[in-house]
């Protein structure tokens, strides 16, 4: 099957202040015509130098390659090793942190040293050089992208900064699935979305990740220049499905391991989530979804991955929330 090539935006303009604004409203258009018909979309001049790209993915690679006695030492909220029963097959390395680029950081934070204790980040300050480098690029990306997608839905300026005002709970996943092994699921990451309001991947030249459309499995093809954005649940809510959270899973490749990372741009545990008036009452539309707290969904999301059931259809998706009209 071929690559699917999911619309792929210039965002330099969205980093010189002098940029025609033509220019701007014609990627806007075109972000706002992805979301809504995708849910996907990539990106090309990010402002995130290739290095440190890659770097990113070499020190992921560097303690997914310890033994797992080295590994285990990380406390087991940061690091996670899947089992024949979870949803797919892959470990994962899990950082939050908050930077200096918000006016006000939680008191409870941790540097990045502090929350990892293990052999790899106390023999090595560059590889935390190299965390807090890649969280401060993705995070004032997201600054942009927050408002380019905040424009894209016609809200009032500045409503999703607002609304994400703490960003305590963003962050950053290093992921490393199996090869897949003979007459053996080839599952890395099974179908699903993301809960909070967007992420950005950066996707090694492995492929792998696919996304459903038009009832089927599209591959997307991995580039080292471009990072892929895709919405996500609380943006579809908000919305009231204008904009699309698409479904997606990584499908592992034979005789070889993939690397991947991701950043999640959340909302925080109490925040209450559901369609905003502007998609609803103020259009003569019916909302899609029932209000929800966040945390109550994140944590029906986590037990789909620990306590997986035995049929997939009943893994809750941001169905759960659904009106039926």
């Amino acid at each position: 099957m071929a690559s699917f090539d999911i619309p792929t935006i210039d965002v330099s303009p969205f980093f010189r202040l002098e940029e025609n604004e033509e220019v701007k409203k014609k990627a806007i258009e075109q972000i706002r015509e992805a979301c809504v018909n995708y849910g996907f979309f990539q990106i090309v001049n990010h402002g995130i130098p290739l290095e440190l790209l890659s770097g990113t993915k070499d020190m992921y690679k560097t303690f997914f390659s310890s033994s797992d006695e080295e590994k285990l030492v990380v406390p087991f909220y940061n690091y996670l090793k899947s089992t024949k029963n979870s949803s797919g097959t892959y470990e994962h390395l899990l950082f939050r942190f908050p930077f200096n680029v918000f006016p006000n950081i939680p008191p409870h934070f941790l540097s990045i040293a502090s929350q990892i204790n293990c052999f790899l980040f106390r023999r090595s300050f560059v590889m935390v050089q190299v965390l807090e480098a890649i969280v401060s690029h993705f995070t004032k990306l997201g600054v942009v992208l927050e408002g380019i997608i905040n424009e894209c839905l016609g809200l009032l300026p500045d409503f999703l900064p607002n609304y994400r005002n703490d960003r305590s709970q963003d962050s950053l996943l290093g992921l490393h699935y199996f090869p897949a092994i003979e007459d053996d699921d080839n599952t890395g990451k099974t179908a699903h979305e993301d809960p909070g309001c967007f992420t950005i991947l950066y996707q090694d030249d492995v492929r792998g990740l696919e996304v459903h459309k038009d009832d089927q499995w599209i591959p997307i093809a991995p580039s080292k220049d471009k990072l892929i954005v895709n919405i996500g649940d609380v943006i579809q809510v908000l919305s009231n499905n204008k904009f699309k959270s698409a479904t997606h899973r990584v499908v592992r490749p034979s005789e070889t391991n993939r690397y991947s990372y991701a950043f999640f741009y959340n909302v925080h545990g109490d925040k209450w989530v559901e369609p905003l008036p502007q998609f609803t009452k103020e259009i003569g539309e019916s909302p899609k979804y029932r209000g929800f707290v966040f945390e109550e969904y994140h944590q029906l999301r986590i037990k789909n991955r620990s306590h997986p059931p035995d049929r997939p259809e009943d893994l809750i998706h941001i169905t759960h929330y659904s009106i039926s009209n």
